[in-house]
């Protein structure tokens, strides 16, 4: 599993920092990629690229790392609900701020209760469920983040049929191995089943918990590369409209940042001279009927 933790993690740090420069142009964006970054953040206290050893010694060395791992996660799978919500005239009663806050606090309050953590530990949780309050942090936890999941895939959307079901195909994953990981939790603490069993439980929650986080992660990654393919299609277009433009001595509005826009901005410019008596080329004629139909296909998909 260390390999697929670690795999999972380089993949969300990655589309991460490729997307930063596209959301500080586009805050629609900021939500995704915010819960990409948290998410990469709490792969890390995996340990599977820095120890978690290291980690959890800056938090005091007493498995606190285990908290901030469930804090990053639950928080990351909030902020995949509010980027995919947000197009909804109203968001769910998971999405909004007070409802992460209620979410955060009821799985860390059992954490405190939790008697002796001892040193780091991989198998912390596993380790201490014979506790009550390390019972309820594991299982409050799980239900939220089956809570989040669910609520994603009912509510959430995303503009890309693809990726849409892939995003989806993900969240069920996730799903199913929150069920998993609540049964496995509960078979350790009340002693249920045998112990083969028990382990078998605890085994099958890692493999569709992380793929299907890898896909979620795969699913925003083709929405990031269809966007930079339409951005690279626009600034194409734009720098045809623009040659077309100077030909005739026109001038867009001059917004700057965005190449849609822009490449909008010249459509309009080079249509109101039509209007005015100026006179196309066929070739011009159809680079700016080619452009309009990019920038058509861009408001409705």
């Amino acid at each position: 599993m260390v390999a697929l933790h670690a795999a999972t993690f380089w993949c969300a740090a990655l589309i991460f920092l490729l997307r930063a420069r596209h959301v500080w142009r586009n805050p629609q964006g900021r939500a995704t990629w915010a819960a990409t970054g948290v998410g990469a953040l709490g792969l890390l206290t995996l340990g599977s690229v820095v120890p978690q050893r290291d980690l959890d010694a800056l938090l005091g060395g007493t498995n606190v790392i285990n908290l901030a791992q469930n804090l990053l996660a639950a928080t990351a799978f909030w902020l995949m609900l509010r980027a995919s919500t947000q197009d909804l005239p109203e968001r769910p009663l998971l999405a909004r701020p007070l409802s992460i806050v209620v979410m955060l606090a009821a799985f860390t309050v059992p954490f405190l209760f939790i008697q002796d953590r001892g040193g780091t530990v991989f198998t912390f949780l596993i380790d201490e469920l014979h506790q009550t309050p390390t019972w309820l942090y594991g299982t409050i936890y799980m239900c939220v983040v089956g809570a989040l999941a669910a609520s994603t895939l009912v509510r959430g959307v995303l503009r890309s049929p693809g990726a849409l079901v892939v995003f989806r195909v993900g969240l069920v994953l996730v799903l199913v191995a929150s069920v998993d990981e609540l049964l496995s939790m509960a078979a350790d603490h009340f002693g249920l089943f045998d112990e083969p069993t028990r382990v078998v439980l605890r085994f099958l929650f890692d493999p569709p918990f992380y793929v299907g986080i890898v896909l979620i992660v795969a699913a925003m990654a083709s929405l990031t590369m269809r966007r930079w393919s339409r951005d690279a299609e626009y600034v194409r277009h734009g720098r045809r409209l623009e040659r077309i433009a100077r030909r005739h001595g026109l001038r867009g509005r001059g917004r700057r940042g965005d190449p849609r826009v822009r490449a909008y901005d010249l459509v309009i410019a080079i249509r109101d001279a039509e209007v005015q008596g100026q006179t196309l080329s066929p070739a011009e004629a159809g680079q700016v009927r080619s452009a309009e139909s990019v920038l058509a296909r861009s408001l409705v998909g």
